[in-house]
Protein backbone atom coordinates (compact mmCIF):
# COMPACT_ATOMS: atom_id res chain seq x y z
CA UNK A 1 0.00 0.00 0.00
CA UNK A 2 1.44 3.02 -0.90
CA UNK A 3 1.77 6.31 1.61
CA UNK A 4 0.18 10.22 0.69
CA UNK A 5 2.33 12.94 0.76
CA UNK A 6 1.20 15.76 2.95
CA UNK A 7 0.70 17.84 -0.50
CA UNK A 8 -0.95 14.83 -2.23
CA UNK A 9 -3.29 14.26 0.94
CA UNK A 10 -4.62 18.04 0.20
CA UNK A 11 -4.31 18.21 -3.57
CA UNK A 12 -8.05 17.35 -5.29
CA UNK A 13 -7.16 16.51 -8.91
CA UNK A 14 -8.06 19.76 -11.49
CA UNK A 15 -10.89 17.86 -13.39
CA UNK A 16 -9.66 20.11 -16.79
CA UNK A 17 -6.60 18.21 -16.75
CA UNK A 18 -6.53 15.42 -18.03
CA UNK A 19 -2.85 14.36 -16.76
CA UNK A 20 -4.67 14.86 -13.15
CA UNK A 21 -8.17 13.43 -14.13
CA UNK A 22 -9.32 10.99 -16.63
CA UNK A 23 -13.48 10.25 -16.89
CA UNK A 24 -14.39 6.48 -17.62
CA UNK A 25 -15.01 5.32 -20.67
CA UNK A 26 -17.86 2.18 -22.37
CA UNK A 27 -18.50 1.26 -25.55
CA UNK A 28 -21.35 0.10 -27.50
CA UNK A 29 -21.95 -3.50 -28.93
CA UNK A 30 -23.73 -2.56 -32.19
CA UNK A 31 -25.00 -5.91 -33.10
CA UNK A 32 -26.43 -6.38 -29.50
CA UNK A 33 -27.82 -2.82 -29.15
CA UNK A 34 -32.10 -2.32 -29.71
CA UNK A 35 -31.20 1.98 -29.66
CA UNK A 36 -33.91 1.54 -26.39
CA UNK A 37 -31.97 4.32 -24.88
CA UNK A 38 -31.83 3.14 -21.47
CA UNK A 39 -28.16 3.66 -20.99
CA UNK A 40 -28.30 7.45 -21.93
CA UNK A 41 -31.53 7.56 -19.56
CA UNK A 42 -29.86 5.90 -16.31
CA UNK A 43 -26.23 7.55 -16.58
CA UNK A 44 -25.64 10.07 -13.80
CA UNK A 45 -23.08 11.69 -15.29
CA UNK A 46 -24.84 11.96 -18.46
CA UNK A 47 -21.94 10.39 -20.42
CA UNK A 48 -24.05 9.03 -22.87
CA UNK A 49 -25.37 10.68 -25.84
CA UNK A 50 -28.43 8.95 -27.68
CA UNK A 51 -29.70 10.21 -31.14
CA UNK A 52 -30.15 6.99 -33.34
CA UNK A 53 -27.87 5.26 -31.51
CA UNK A 54 -25.84 5.46 -28.22
CA UNK A 55 -22.36 7.24 -27.85
CA UNK A 56 -19.79 8.61 -25.16
CA UNK A 57 -19.99 12.52 -25.23
CA UNK A 58 -16.84 14.23 -25.67
CA UNK A 59 -14.83 15.53 -23.02
CA UNK A 60 -15.87 18.24 -20.87
CA UNK A 61 -19.48 16.92 -21.16
CA UNK A 62 -18.87 13.38 -20.79
CA UNK A 63 -18.34 12.82 -16.78
CA UNK A 64 -18.18 9.31 -16.49
CA UNK A 65 -17.99 7.78 -13.24
CA UNK A 66 -17.64 4.11 -14.69
CA UNK A 67 -20.46 3.22 -12.34
CA UNK A 68 -21.36 0.55 -14.35
CA UNK A 69 -25.32 1.62 -14.21
CA UNK A 70 -25.47 1.42 -18.39
CA UNK A 71 -24.58 -2.30 -18.18
CA UNK A 72 -26.50 -3.05 -15.65
CA UNK A 73 -29.15 -2.14 -16.90
CA UNK A 74 -28.92 -2.85 -20.74
CA UNK A 75 -31.34 -5.54 -21.45
CA UNK A 76 -29.28 -6.82 -24.49
CA UNK A 77 -25.74 -6.70 -22.64
CA UNK A 78 -24.27 -4.03 -24.99
CA UNK A 79 -22.56 -1.95 -22.98
CA UNK A 80 -18.89 -2.66 -22.79
CA UNK A 81 -17.20 -1.40 -19.75
CA UNK A 82 -13.58 -0.03 -20.86
CA UNK A 83 -11.79 2.20 -19.11
CA UNK A 84 -12.27 3.06 -15.42
CA UNK A 85 -11.87 6.87 -14.10
CA UNK A 86 -8.60 7.36 -13.09
CA UNK A 87 -7.81 10.43 -10.40
CA UNK A 88 -4.62 11.12 -8.92
CA UNK A 89 -3.74 12.83 -5.60
CA UNK A 90 -6.58 12.61 -3.11
CA UNK A 91 -8.16 9.60 -5.21
CA UNK A 92 -5.18 7.82 -5.54
CA UNK A 93 -5.89 4.12 -6.65
CA UNK A 94 -3.96 1.77 -4.86
CA UNK A 95 -5.03 -0.89 -7.44
CA UNK A 96 -8.04 -1.17 -10.18
CA UNK A 97 -7.94 -5.06 -10.89
CA UNK A 98 -10.09 -7.07 -13.86
CA UNK A 99 -12.97 -4.80 -15.15
CA UNK A 100 -16.17 -6.42 -14.14
CA UNK A 101 -19.79 -5.69 -15.17
CA UNK A 102 -21.92 -4.96 -12.20
CA UNK A 103 -23.75 -7.56 -9.89
CA UNK A 104 -27.22 -7.92 -11.15
CA UNK A 105 -29.59 -9.83 -8.36
CA UNK A 106 -31.59 -12.14 -9.99
CA UNK A 107 -34.58 -13.90 -8.52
Amino acid sequence: MGNFSLREFFKIPDYDNPDELSFGEVAFDETKCIKCGMCAKICPGAAIAFDTRPSMKPFPENQCMFCGCCSAICPKDAVIMKKPLIAKYFYKPIEHGEIKTPRLFTD
